[in-house]
C-alpha cells in the first residue's frame, strides 16, 4: 500500500466522514509527521489513511506508528479488532508498526521509552481517564518541543472532533501520577 496521492489527501482533509478526522489528517501535513502514537485506534481505516497521509508528506523519513488498544478484549458496545487482523492491515502499509494490548497505565510504562520523539499522539475516546490515570507520567519522555496531543470527543450528535492537550496539561497530569504514585 502507497503513500496517500495527492487527490486522495485533499479528500481525507477535505470531504472525509466524520468530519472531525479531516483535523487529524490537516495537523499531519502541517507538522510534517512522522512518528504516531494512538491511545484507542477508533478504526482501521482511520488508521491506515493517518500513516499513508504521514507517509506522503514525510519525504525520506520512515513512518512510524503505534496502537495502544484492548484488541478483543474490547468493552461491550465497542466493536472488537483483532490484534493479528490489525497488524497484518496496518503493516502492509509499509510503515513501522507496533500494537500494544492493554490500557495505557498498564502497557504504557513498558512501551514509553521506544517511543521518544512522538510527532503526534491521539487520545481516542475509546479509553476513558481511569484507563489513563498512571500513564501521563510516561507521556512527557515520548514528546519534543513541535509534538502535538490531541483528544478525540464525540458529541451528543455523534460528531467527532479534536482538541488539543497542551503540553503544562500533560505535564500537570503526569506530576499528579507522579505524586500518586509516590504515595
Amino acid at each position: 500500500m502507497a503513500a496517500a496521492s495527492w487527490f486522495r489527501y485533499a479528500y481525507l482533509a477535505h470531504f472525509a466522514s466524520p468530519k472531525g478526522n479531516r483535523q487529524l489528517f490537516r495537523t499531519i501535513k502541517r507538522a510534517q509527521v512522522c512518528r504516531i502514537v494512538e491511545f484507542g485506534i477508533g478504526d482501521l481505516a482511520r488508521a491506515e489513511a493517518l500513516i499513508q497521509v504521514a507517509q506522503r508528506f514525510a519525504g525520506d523519513k520512515k513512518v512510524w506508528y503505534t496502537g495502544f488498544d484492548m484488541f478483543e478484549a474490547r468493552p461491550t458496545g465497542q466493536a472488537a479488532i483483532a490484534l493479528k487482523e490489525a497488524y497484518c492491515r496496518l503493516r502492509a502499509t509499509e510503515a513501522n508498526i507496533r500494537l500494544v494490548p492493554g490500557v495505557p497505565r498498564m502497557s504504557l510504562p513498558s512501551a514509553a521509552n521506544a517511543h521518544q520523539n512522538t510527532d503526534l499522539v491521539i487520545v481516542g475516546s475509546a479509553f476513558s481517564d481511569i484507563d489513563i490515570q498512571g500513564g501521563w507520567h510516561y507521556v512527557p519522555r515520548m514528546l519534543h518541543e513541535r509534538s502535538v496531543i490531541l483528544t478525540e470527543r464525540h458529541a451528543a450528535d455523534g460528531q467527532v472532533s479534536f482538541t488539543p492537550i497542551s503540553r503544562s496539561q500533560i505535564a500537570e497530569w503526569a506530576a499528579r501520577d507522579t505524586s500518586r504514585r509516590a504515595a
